[in-house]
């Protein structure tokens, strides 16, 4: 798996959890630790995939 393809993975993974915990707890219910924590985990596997973007920009050419 290249270092694309895990970030790549990395983000819907955070995305699927926080889904499920949305789904699970409607209306603002629940942790709200833990919502913030979902939501926080997948901004941060954003920026890691922008992070690589501008670290390797060779490899997005022509997208």
């Amino acid at each position: 798996m290249t270092e694309l393809e895990r970030l790549l993975e990395n983000i819907d993974l955070a995305e699927q959890a926080k889904r499920e915990f949305v789904r699970e707890n409607p209306n603002g219910t629940g942790d709200k630790s833990e919502r913030a924590r979902l939501y926080r985990d997948v901004e941060m596997a954003r920026r890691a995939l922008r992070a690589y973007r501008l670290a390797n920009p060779h490899l997005f050419e022509g997208r």
